[in-house]
């Protein structure tokens, strides 16, 4: 799943390490199973694999990533119970009138910024490490205590730092430099969610800040300070190599101890209804100190508040403040004070929080005139990627934001300098005293959104969350909305629901782009146009017919036209249609609408596809009345069958499973509603459960084959191979996609990268297949094709019409054209199932691959060859490219039905 990084130095190579079963850091304790025996002599690869064991850290180093994970995967190892927490109970028992408040800081603020290499070399005289940090300095004494060696020696390539909390580059690099050394060649360790996801949740209470005060005249005081400031390299830890020398962190401490302080300032201002600003400039001792408050507050014109009216439904927007004061040794008049207010915005459908504004002061003077605000630009960058922007473990599974798993990382050479003098008027984001930084955009969060985080990061999956959550006051005019659903819910058991009001389009800019894209990205998973699209007809509009065996359905008209579309729906009247099964005037929908897994998706991806519909050009379309038998066309029937067959459940995350095992079940089972086509239904048109669940179904007259084990292919499907299908419609040991999936990829090929693997990880959980193709597996690839060689007996009419129609483009002797196929067909799986409707239909209408790459797609020989010749083309197919296998019966009957669904189509 990872591309290989540009060479490092000569012979580099990949490693992967094994944690501890159990580890977690309490407060200052650090706790793990430790290592009992290790039996590193069978990783199944010989001498291309070492395994590395100190202490309680075990690690593997191959030649490929894939090698060494595979290696890992068979260690044994044999783990003690990890020591049990012994953590002191800092919650007042006192009950008093005074306000208390927790606050925490977690060791590790995120796996990391992004996926990629991160790369270490401690080969003989070598010691240097590539890696995206946020203090050079820290890691760098961090590392020379792993490697025994003097900080000054070890050369670092690093981005642009900013010491607003550490993430888990710092600990997979220092991974690699064990590694590194342990077998004398450099090592690059793959940094991303799975692989180090687990450490964020390890490290989580690193420390706790509690404190108390009193509304009535506002003194505050801090109750407790627990845990660690600045939490160190696992490895440290692992290794048993750790001691306090290393844990000094200054610019750390004040950082964290300022969030806190800062955040309860602003709960007592709320509790007493005081203006912020108001409060800390009474609190306030030092001159100066009040003088670049008042400053930064005039500038930011603080009494005119940014929230009230909204302009956008998706967007709330609030206002915090934050200051801070750090003594120099010679007194409270000196040491640099700072000043932040910041404005934000905040997309309650995606969690983003963006600064709108941010006035920033700074002063490090004894007298003289208040140096000058600061540039925000640089403040404003370092925030939102250090702290707004940063990726939570596990990933949240309806976040669609791609992971970039090409894109190397941007490095810079460091040496190990002095700390940067503070100035009076600081010129670059390395000097500017950032201790405000999160305590303001802390504050400006709970005015946006009346949600207290009290602890960072302020990440989108945990906005996202909190704002889903968040039951305040101030967010009333929400509370009616879930009445409504509930209303719904409870009206949908009775066979006549309530129509809910129509209301107006919503206006263009109600939503803001990012919604809106979000928007789009869960209609293409969705596949909307597909099946909402009729042919040769206007995207959305309606008019598509689906055979069932209860009688014809036509999709509905998508477009916001308000007479005959969804212009004149609420959200509410959307999401219930959505999850319910009910339209905006009470009619229930029939399950060829797959409502039944839209209820799966989060509100967040529902609120974000009807942004995207209502954004669409309006179009009038009436689509044709639907063709059921009685009783099937009787609406009210649906009420019953709903209650038998109908969950309105949002998808749970398997907390066992991994954040993208999660994200491609969110997908499979909820938007992307696959199994609606590959598990068939029961006498009353519900999908089977049990072993029938995925076991295969007939849609359009195309089968859906099996997405289980039982899956009928000549080469067993690997994750790879299922990737490389749903990108581009194509696998070179399966099949090409075609009929109803060709649209299904085509939509596929237009979401993120992550998101297509993230599915096929699920999908081969589900078909038990294994990452990749195995030697024995290419090895029963070209049996096959060896095979094929071979001409059956007695089937000369299907010869000859093989020899004039498809040997040209299917025979391993044909000249390369434009049109050669690229699969064999001794491979494809169609050939190989228990019914040829596949053959058939691929015959009769072509294979079209929409959206995919490259040529070669099959036309139509619907108008060149009779039933006959079908027949005996098919009959000669399966016997000569699938010669295993029994051969299909009654083929001649089952042209003959295709071809006239095909002609009524046509």
């Amino acid at each position: 799943m990872t591309d290989t990084p540009a060479p490092y130095a000569p012979g580099l190579r990949y490693g992967v390490v094994v944690r501890p079963p159990e580890y977690r850091l309490s407060e200052r304790a650090f706790r793990c199973s430790p290592l009992l025996e290790a039996d590193i002599t069978d990783t199944g690869q010989g001498d291309d694999v070492a395994v590395v064991v100190q202490g309680n850290f075990v690690g593997v180093v191959a030649d490929s990533l894939e090698l060494a994970r595979a290696s890992a995967s068979r260690l044994s190892l044999r783990w003690g119970a990890a020591e049990q927490d012994d953590r002191t109970d800092i919650t007042s028992r006192l009950m008093d009138t005074r306000l208390h408040a927790t606050y925490h800081w977690p060791g590790r603020l995120s796996w990391g910024p992004r996926a990629g290499w991160v790369m270490a070399d401690f080969s003989g005289d070598a010691a240097r490490v590539r890696v995206a940090t946020t203090d050079s300095q820290q890691l760098r004494r961090e590392l020379a205590l792993l490697m025994d060696c003097e900080p000054e020696r070890i050369a670092m390539e690093t981005d642009g730092e900013s010491p607003l909390g550490r993430h888990c580059g710092d600990d997979a690099v220092a991974d690699a430099a064990l590694l590194s050394r342990a077998v004398g060649q450099p090592v690059a360790v793959w940094l991303d969610s799975q692989t180090y996801g687990g450490d964020v949740e390890a490290l989580r209470h690193a420390r706790r800040m509690r404190f108390s005060g009193d509304p009535g005249d506002a003194s505050f005081r801090l109750e407790a300070d627990q845990g660690r400031v600045t939490v160190p390299v696992l490895a440290l830890w692992l290794t048993g190599r750790l001691h306090d020398q290393v844990l000094q962190e200054p610019d750390a401490a004040a950082l964290q101890y300022h969030f806190a302080q800062e955040s309860f300032l602003d709960e007592i201002a709320i509790a007493r209804g005081e203006d912020p600003v108001t409060l800390r400039l009474r609190h306030i001792q030092d001159r100066r100190g009040r003088q670049l408050l008042t400053a930064v507050a005039d500038q930011a014109q603080w009494p005119t508040t940014s929230t009230g009216e909204q302009s956008r439904q998706d967007l709330l927007r609030g206002r915090g403040v934050a200051y801070s004061h750090r003594p120099g040794t010679s007194g409270t008049a000196a040491g640099p004070r700072s000043a932040w207010i910041a404005d934000v915005e905040v997309n309650t459908v995606t969690g983003t929080v963006t600064l709108a504004r941010l006035i920033a002061g700074q002063d490090a003077g004894d007298d003289g005139p208040i140096a000058p605000l600061l540039d925000p630009a640089p403040l404003r960058q370092a925030l939102e990627q250090k702290l707004l922007g940063l990726p939570e473990a596990p990933t949240a599974m309806d976040d669609w934001a791609a992971e970039d798993t090409a894109t190397p990382l941007a490095t810079r050479t460091t040496t190990p300098p002095a700390r940067p003098h503070q100035v009076n008027t600081p010129a670059t984001a390395e000097q500017i005293d950032l201790t405000p930084a999160v305590a303001v955009v802390a504050n400006a969060l709970y005015d946006a959104t009346g949600v207290r985080f009290r602890s960072p990061p302020f990440s989108p999956a945990r906005v996202r969350a909190a704002l889903h959550g968040r039951n305040t006051p101030r967010r009333r005019r929400w509370w009616w909305a879930g009445g409504l659903a509930v209303s719904g819910l409870l009206a949908a058991l009775w066979p006549w629901p309530a129509p809910l009001a129509p209301v107006a389009r919503p206006a263009a800019n109600l939503y803001s782009e990012e919604t809106i894209e979000r928007g789009r990205l869960v209609a293409e998973a969705g596949d909307c146009a597909v099946c909402h699209t009729a042919e040769e007809g206007a995207t959305n509009t309606g008019g598509r017919p689906f055979e069932t065996p209860f009688g014809v359905l036509y999709s509905t008209n998508l477009t916001p036209d308000p007479d005959t579309g969804i212009g004149r729906w609420s959200y509410t009247a959307f999401e219930r249609a959505m999850r319910e099964g009910i339209a905006r005037d009470g009619r229930h929908l029939y399950p060829a609408f797959p409502y039944t897994a839209f209820a799966k998706m989060s509100d967040a991806d529902i609120q974000a596809l009807y942004a995207y519909l209502m954004a669409q050009p309006a179009a009038s379309a009436v689509p044709p009345n639907n063709r059921l038998r009685f009783p099937f066309n009787v609406r009210s029937l649906m009420a019953g069958w709903n209650v038998f067959f109908h969950r309105d459940q949002r998808y749970q995350p398997d907390t066992t499973r991994t954040a993208q095992w999660n994200r491609g079940a969110y997908l499979f089972e909820g938007a992307g509603h696959c199994s609606a086509c590959h598990t068939p239904r029961n006498l009353f048109g519900a999908e089977k459960s049990g072993d029938a669940y995925l076991s295969g179904a007939l849609v359009d007259g195309w089968e859906a084959p099996p997405l289980t084990a039982n899956n009928r292919a000549p080469v067993p499907w690997t994750e790879d191979e299922l990737f490389h299908y749903l990108r581009s419609g194509r696998s070179e040991f399966h099949v090409v996609a075609g009929g109803p999936m060709a649209p299904v990829v085509a939509g596929l090929a237009r979401l993120p990268e992550a998101d297509v693997r993230a599915i096929a990880h699920y999908l081969a959980s589900q078909m038990g297949a294994p990452t990749r193709l195995t030697e024995a597996q290419r090895q029963q690839a070209q049996d096959k094709l060896a095979a094929n060689a071979t001409e059956p007996a007695g089937l000369d009419s299907g010869r000859r019409v093989f020899d004039g129609a498809c040997a040209s483009c299917h025979t391993n002797d044909a000249p390369t054209t434009f049109t050669s196929a690229r699969q064999a067909l001794a491979l494809n799986t169609n050939l190989h199932s228990e019914r040829a409707d596949n053959v058939i239909q691929s015959i009769l209408g072509g294979v079209h691959v929409q959206g995919g790459t490259g040529a070669g797609e099959m036309p139509a020989f619907s108008h060149s060859l009779s039933d006959r010749q079908i027949t005996d083309l098919v009959a000669y197919l399966r016997a000569r490219f699938a010669p295993g296998e029994t051969p299909w019966k009654d083929i001649g009957k089952t042209v003959e039905t295709l071809r006239r669904e095909h002609d009524q189509q046509s």
